[in-house]
């Protein structure tokens, strides 16, 4: 019989979890930071309205101003292609690590 031991899971699978951790946190930083920087600027209400919600086991960004899906919809002359396309294709080129 060969038994093979191997000692220390517990260890790096808990330096595994806080560096998953790390990483999301960084992506929905930025992804709040990107969809910033692509919304326009009339009052400003609709750039101050991004925000990062943490529940138990996800990450959300939102903006709850009244007039976000209006943005969203490509009715401003300053961002024609919405605010969430672009967010996700400049966050998508980005590398994690």
């Amino acid at each position: 019989m060969i038994e093979v031991r191997i000692q220390g899971t517990k260890k790096a699978m808990s330096g595994l979890e806080r560096e998953k951790d790390r990483i999301i946190d960084r992506m929905a930083q930025d992804t709040l930071d990107v969809a910033r920087k692509n919304t326009p600027i009339d009052t400003g209400l609709a750039r101050r309205g991004w925000r990062l919600e943490n529940t138990f086991e996800n990450k959300r960004i939102v903006n709850r101003s009244r007039h976000i899906n209006y943005l969203e919809q490509g009715r401003s002359k300053q961002a024609p292609n919405g605010i969430l396309g672009p967010t996700v294709r400049e966050i998508s080129q980005r590398r994690y690590k």
